[in-house]
């Protein structure tokens, strides 16, 4: 709270009051034409904000051509059946998408583990073992990185029948 102090004779003759009204209307003056100095040039250039995009949109519907505007056809009707048939289908195929994700993002760092492990049985005389341990990481390494293609695949197969 703001403390005021006034001369007693403005208090009884509430001239007070008049002051205090007369610099608020001074305040609010101000604050008008400095907003409106501001407002009516970014309108009326269609400046940068929510202001000038509304501008700009206003001003390209007054200069469309409205004979050039191309008929719209009107949508097919689809039973409630069709429809969520397709949502579902739509929702089944994209169930699995972050596991895939996951194990795309995961087959690198495991299969050089493996790699790794391999060469150890290399190390103690399995060589066989090891020969193995690398042929199955490549394998398994090149199949879950296709696996997003093959899914792919998949359901451009299933979209087509």
């Amino acid at each position: 709270m703001k403390t005021q102090t006034l001369r007693f004779n403005d208090f009884m003759d509430g001239t007070y009051k008049i002051k205090g009204k007369l610099r608020k209307q001074k305040i609010v003056k101000k604050s008008v034409s400095v907003a409106s100095s501001i407002a009516i040039p970014i309108a009326l250039t269609g400046g940068i904000g929510a202001i000038g995009l509304v501008m700009t949109g206003v001003k390209a519907l007054a200069t469309t051509n409205t004979s050039a505007i191309m008929p719209v056809a009107s949508a097919v009707p689809v039973g409630a059946k069709e429809w969520m048939g397709e949502q579902t289908l739509s929702a089944l195929a994209h169930v699995l998408d972050p596991v895939v994700d996951i194990l795309v993002a995961l087959s690198f760092p495991i299969a050089s583990v493996v790699i790794v492990g391999a060469c150890f049985m290399f190390m103690f005389g399995n060589s066989e073992k090891g020969w193995s341990m690398i042929q199955n990481a490549g394998l398994g390494y090149v199949l879950i990185q296709v696996s997003p293609l093959i899914l792919n695949v998949l359901k451009q197969v299933g979209n087509a029948v």
